[in-house]
């Protein structure tokens, strides 16, 4: 297979001990219908078999190129990193613990090909039977449908694909927001350019007990974080007017109290339901005005795992 010195896509897989998973993912990658793509590896300092599987799969194929940190940066430095080391006009994180699906490459490719403004595309983690795929979303719109509609941007990595010059223009990743340094990102993106939805089908998400999402004391970081990351993401530079920000603040607010009342009603988590409650912003009134509503708001489904 010919290297292209300006290859449309750099695939970015970042690796921190996944050799139980990163030969698939690679093998995954290389089984795609679209070709013109290289693949950037970046270990991480693991301490098991990862990087020497690396290399001995890079040997197959010359479009994979690995490079190996001197220290940790951990996952979203390290996500940084590799965006560094990407030549593609898009970059697409692959987790190496993930799959794609052999013509899920070619789709996403596509999409961005014929939306050539949009920033972002990302597979739908709400679909809906509107109309066919691929969406063009406005920025408004986008927002709209992720803060006061379904949701459509709880997406990973690696059901995502990005313009590289935005990636560079808004500055990637911000490690602050750890697990959540994805959604962060995909907001600020849709704040400034358009954002095009995908089909379901296109990559495969795995989980295990190694991801540290799956954690009881990560999964109340993520909750909390992400009620916060949301109240934070119709503030300033949004693209909602002052009256649909309010009314998103309020359905958060909502959204997140009716997950307190059912972590200590249904599943009988009092403790944790009251740490998450004691470090929010909400008040008993909003507990209370939750509680006795007459219709629950909708809740997204985590972002992780899904099956697309």
């Amino acid at each position: 297979m010919a290297v292209s010195n300006s290859p449309v896509v750099s695939v970015l897989v970042t690796v921190y001990n996944r050799e139980q998973y990163l030969q698939a993912t690679l093998v995954s990658i290389l089984q795609s219908s679209f070709s013109n793509f290289e693949v950037v590896v970046v270990d991480d300092g693991s301490t098991d078999g990862s990087l020497d599987i690396a290399q001995d799969v890079a040997q197959s194929d010359p479009r994979i190129r690995v490079e190996s940190n001197p220290s940790n940066l951990g996952d979203y430095g390290n996500r940084m990193q590799a965006a560094s080391l990407a030549r593609g006009k898009y970059i697409k994180y692959v987790d190496s613990d993930d799959l794609i699906y052999p013509h899920g490459l070619q789709v996403m490719v596509d999409a961005m090909q014929r939306y050539p403004d949009a920033a972002l595309a990302l597979a739908h983690s709400m679909p809906e039977d509107i109309s066919p795929y691929p969406w063009y979303l406005k920025s408004i719109e986008a927002y709209r449908k992720h803060f006061l509609g379904r949701g459509c941007m709880s997406c990973g990595p690696t059901g995502a694909i990005i313009r590289r010059d935005a990636f560079d223009a808004v500055g990637g990743f911000r490690k602050q927001w750890g697990v959540l340094s994805d959604s962060e990102l995909w907001y600020r993106l849709a704040a400034e350019y358009p954002v095009v939805l995908l089909p379901p089908g296109l990559v495969w998400w795995r989980r295990h007990d190694a991801q540290e999402f799956t954690k009881d004391d990560a999964s109340d970081v993520y909750m909390r974080r992400g009620y916060e990351l949301d109240i934070a993401a119709v503030g300033c530079n949004c693209p909602l007017s002052e009256a649909e920000r309010n009314q998103a603040i309020d359905l958060k607010k909502k959204q997140y109290a009716r997950r307190i009342i059912s972590l200590a009603l249904r599943k009988r988590r009092i403790r944790k339901a009251w740490r998450l409650y004691r470090d929010s912003d909400l008040s008993i009134a909003d507990i209370v005005n939750a509680f006795v509503s007459r219709r629950w708001p909708h809740v997204s489904r985590p972002k992780y795992p899904k099956v697309l």
